[in-house]
């Protein structure tokens, strides 16, 4: 993963837990206190940073990763690349039907970038299916804390069923995610 990735993680621990604690989970993790965003970081970088997380912050790594994606959506997409973000989509549901036009844009910026892939069904008024594909393990909680957080962002209500893999045939995460605007 890119730096930049690393990087908003610190910012998460730094914002929500201090100073003490970052230094704490890098030195952990046996990762460097602050990260180039452009450079490339092997993706066992990440891992050790949310498992070292875990230990140190005594909370589970889908809370660290759904809390990730949260703070991804306000604190890091929406400051930093607001731009992409307003040319991706107007609403929630447009928003997530275009995330893969946004990885590809992304693509250009970030050499051997190798983005997670979205299909997006609508399945009734209020209600899409989202299928997850991505070469990464483990890292549903932090795709659910973006849904989230997109929701948020778009002044929508969110909730998100996981459907078993066991129920669809392909080799993606299914997601059946419901979604009405905050009153």
């Amino acid at each position: 993963m890119y730096g930049m990735v690393n990087d908003a993680v610190r910012g998460l621990v730094l914002k929500a837990f201090g100073d003490e604690a970052w230094e704490k989970i890098y030195t952990r993790a046996n990762a460097p206190a602050s990260f180039a965003p452009m450079q490339a970081y092997d993706d066992e970088v990440t891992y050790a940073l949310v498992d070292a997380a875990v230990d140190e912050l005594g909370i589970s790594a889908s809370d660290v990763l759904k809390t990730f994606g949260h703070y991804w959506v306000s604190d890091v997409a929406t400051v930093h690349y607001a731009d992409l973000m307003s040319k991706t989509g107007i609403g929630f549901v447009d928003f997530v039907k275009n995330l893969d036009h946004m990885h590809q844009r992304i693509r250009t910026t970030f050499p051997n970038y190798d983005p997670p892939s979205f299909r997006v069904l609508d399945i009734e008024p209020g209600v899409i299916q989202v299928d997850y594909y991505s070469q990464r393990e483990g890292l549903l909680p932090f795709v659910i804390g973006l849904l989230e957080g997109l929701g948020n962002h778009f002044s929508q209500t969110l909730e998100v069923e996981i459907i078993d893999d066991d129920q669809h045939p392909l080799p993606c995460r299914r997601m059946l995610v419901s979604h009405c605007p905050i009153t």
